[in-house]
């Protein structure tokens, strides 16, 4: 069954303009999402193809306390105002209740939910998600959730361009290279990945700036860098300061979004 990256989702209690403005000068389009009304919660987004960016925040925050049984949205308000930034991703399936078929013959515990969102200009955006949950909690890096639009990825890209979420980044055409995770072993942490999503593994190197060890996997969109501390240094601060989670998205131009 094909998996492609979808997104990543940054968490952020800044006013959405600002991220737009910053990316904006760095050459990035982004535009306005829109507002999850059943969440609470809004987003802006930038798109690099399919994949992309968004950056999500609290519109209601009385809606978005009482939405936690959204996993998501849970984690979105534990990680105020200490742990803003990359915080999860999302896995892209046209195939969602098969693959909670499969996930659940592996012995995980899922949950399958409807989503939807409103958009600036006022249409409804529908799509489904699937969330593993019965990983173990604490630090321990939270799985990745899947999300089904519905649609074919052709139909979804033109109807993505036509509305300007797709749009020209004036620094080239970008793509997603990879996104960097800290985790305490990478090479378990990517073993129990493969594992679930049957993904290949790629290179394993050092990263000196990090001062981590790192285990490659290969995904359709945006490669998962798993990187673990060598000693002291860079990656064990992030580790004791925000535990196992996303960290670092490295552009096809070399742009780091953290």
């Amino acid at each position: 069954m094909a998996l492609a990256f979808d997104h990543l989702v940054y968490f952020t209690d800044k006013a959405l303009n600002n991220h737009i403005d910053s990316l904006k000068k760095q050459g990035i389009h982004a535009v306005r999402g829109g507002s999850h009304k059943d969440w609470g919660t809004y987003n802006t987004l930038s798109y690099f193809g399919l994949t992309y960016v968004e950056f999500l925040a609290v519109e209601k925050e009385e809606i978005a306390r009482k939405a936690t049984q959204n996993p998501l949205i849970g984690q979105l308000m534990q990680s105020f105002p200490e742990k803003q930034g990359p915080g999860q991703f999302a896995i892209r399936t046209d195939r969602i209740d098969h693959l909670k078929i499969l996930l659940e013959q592996k012995g995980l515990e899922t949950r399958l939910f409807p989503g939807r969102r409103k958009r600036e200009d006022g249409s409804t955006l529908n799509w489904k998600l699937l969330f593993i949950t019965s990983n173990d909690k604490g630090n321990k890096l939270s799985p990745p959730f899947f999300i089904d639009w519905l649609e074919p990825d052709m139909e979804r890209d033109t109807d993505l361009r036509e509305k300007g979420f797709i749009g020209k980044h004036p620094a080239g055409d970008l793509r997603m290279d990879h996104l960097k995770i800290i985790v305490e072993d990478a090479e378990k942490t990517s073993l129990t990945w493969q594992g679930w999503l049957g993904l290949s593994k790629g290179r394993s190197y050092i990263d000196n700036g990090l001062q981590a060890e790192c285990t490659v996997l290969e995904l359709d969109g945006c490669r998962l860098h798993f990187c673990s501390p060598l000693g002291e240094g860079p990656a064990q601060d992030l580790l004791r300061e925000r535990g196992e989670r996303p960290y670092e998205l490295v552009l096809s131009n070399g742009l780091k979004l953290k």
